[in-house]
């Protein structure tokens, strides 16, 4: 299996690498079945989760590689301003870093009183290595933050909910954008191994 996470210091947020974790820490996710196995509704498609791990802890890490290109700074930004109008509410924090390695720099202040969208604030204009965003999940009733990393295949998304299938509904359907469709919070045929 390809373990690209590595886990970071104390304080730290882990970082993209093809370390491997400590075996302790680490759990692949597979709830990627079929309808026969759970009961559950898949879409004729393909899914763009490649692999997923889940650290459990009080908060739930989710690492997600995607079964996809690589995206850029314009597509994050874009991503975030769908998220922040189709599922997260009471966004209640903002990081950038000015790559992936830096540490992160909350902006949460500046956007509030920027009174913008995300796709219009002005911090954002500037292509930086990471970005993430914080709120209250409408659709998992739960608090969730998400981190995109510029330039790469990795997704972090940070919940309560120790929930594994739930969870990759969830994020089949950001990664889709199929949030108020006929598609949301449903998974997708298993993306073929590397």
């Amino acid at each position: 299996m390809f373990n690209f996470f590595k886990k970071g210091k104390k304080g730290e947020t882990s970082q993209p690498t093809e370390d491997k974790l400590p075996k302790e820490s680490k759990e692949p996710v597979s709830a990627q079945g079929n309808e026969a196995e759970n009961g559950e509704e898949i879409i004729d498609d393909i899914s763009y989760i490649q692999e997923m791990q889940h650290i459990r802890g009080t908060w739930h890490q989710y690492d997600v590689l995607l079964a996809a290109r690589g995206y850029g700074w314009d597509t994050i930004v874009e991503w975030a301003a769908y998220m922040e109008e189709a599922d997260l509410d009471d966004i209640s924090t903002m990081t950038v870093a000015e790559t992936v390695n830096m540490p992160e720099t909350e902006i949460i202040d500046e956007y509030r009183n920027a009174k913008v969208s995300i796709e219009k604030f002005d911090k954002l204009a500037t292509e930086r290595g990471r970005l993430s965003i914080g709120g209250l999940s409408r659709v998992l009733k739960a608090p969730v933050k998400i981190v995109w990393f510029n330039q790469t295949r990795v997704l972090k998304f940070f919940t309560v909910i120790d929930d594994d299938l739930l969870m990759t509904k969830y994020i089949e359907t950001v990664i889709r954008r199929t949030f108020n469709t006929v598609d949301a919070m449903k998974l997708a045929k298993p993306a073929p191994k590397e």
